[in-house]
């Protein structure tokens, strides 16, 4: 099996790729299984092969793209960085690279709306909750950051890259969205220094 595994890759890949632009031209509602076969030049039952279904292919094309995004984000992560500038810095490496799959952005945003995609969006969505919540509680305990439970201040302020994250998906434009994410950022540093 391992001699076969670079042509199962390759098909699997083509595939993949074949329903993200199957995807991005019609919608994933009106992407049929037989038109992404058709677009990858494999057998509608080479599909099967590798995906139960269009929602799995679909799950599983969108996953690789979260994935893809959060890479973006952890490469820049730097430790040496306040907890603010690599919350910003991470997220705006996140949407350049949302703003730069133009290809994605429609399947990512109408996945965001379809519940048979939502729930791995999700998924993927609390798998990257670990870096924020480590960042705010470095920067609440190293006084950068107002002391407020970080459980509730990662998940309010995911929520709003979140929300930045659907907006430059259906926009494509970044810099409005990291203004306001900045803003906000911005204003959970502390009033006062710490020991004073």
């Amino acid at each position: 099996m391992g001699k076969r595994e670079p042509m199962v890759r390759d098909t699997k890949q083509r595939i993949l790729d074949a329903a993200l632009e199957v995807f991005g031209e019609k919608g994933f509602r009106g992407a049929s299984v037989d038109e992404i076969a058709t677009s990858a030049g494999v057998t509608k039952g080479a599909v099967y092969y590798y995906f139960e279904d269009k929602d799995d292919l679909a799950r599983d094309l969108q996953h690789l793209l979260w994935e893809e995004l959060a890479t973006s984000a952890l490469a820049v992560h730097d430790p040496d960085q306040s907890a603010t500038t690599n919350l910003l810095v991470c997220f705006e490496a996140f949407l350049r690279t949302v703003q730069a799959m133009p290809g994605a952005r429609p399947f990512l945003r109408e996945a965001w709306f379809t519940p048979a995609l939502d729930a791995a969006g999700r998924a993927d969505h609390e798998g990257s909750l670990g870096l924020v919540r480590g960042l705010i509680e470095t920067g609440i305990a190293d006084g950068e950051l107002a002391p407020l439970d970080p459980e509730t201040l990662t998940r309010v302020l995911a929520g709003a890259f979140m929300e930045a994250t659907v907006h430059v998906l259906g926009s494509g434009t970044v810099d409005e969205a990291l203004a306001v994410v900045g803003r906000l950022v911005g204003s959970l540093a502390r009033a006062e220094p710490v020991g004073t």
